[in-house]
């Protein structure tokens, strides 16, 4: 019985210490990206974004897409996909990427895990 009680244990500090482990790894980083896509899709969507906010997209983007479920729950919390193709059709309609951006962004995904939805 005493073995038991320690395969629990351990089970226990394994779940204690990996959920600590991403909540302290990930939050400041991923908490200020989050918050800096927020608000540069709400100034798109209120017409006040400049050409210079481009490098803030694109490396805000680069990063959260290190994190998929963190992503595609931004992205169906505020539109990330569709507030960014709305910046490049704004400030660069001329860019390469905005093609499949779009593609990427017609399809809305019915759960943050990125099952798409047919529709």
């Amino acid at each position: 019985m005493d073995h038991v009680w320690l395969w629990v244990l351990f089970f226990g500090m394994i779940v204690v210490l990996g959920m600590f482990n991403r909540k302290f790894k990930y939050s400041t980083r991923l908490h200020d990206t989050c918050e800096d896509l927020s608000n540069l899709a709400e100034r798109t969507r209120r017409g006040r974004t400049t050409k210079q906010d481009l490098k803030r997209w694109d490396a805000a983007i680069q990063q959260l897409q290190k994190h998929p479920s963190e992503f595609n729950k931004l992205d169906q919390e505020i539109g990330l996909k569709q507030a960014y193709v709305h910046y490049l059709e704004q400030h660069y309609p001329e860019d390469e990427r905005l093609p499949k951006l779009r593609e990427e962004a017609a399809f809305r995904k019915d759960t943050i895990w990125g099952i798409k939805m047919k529709s």
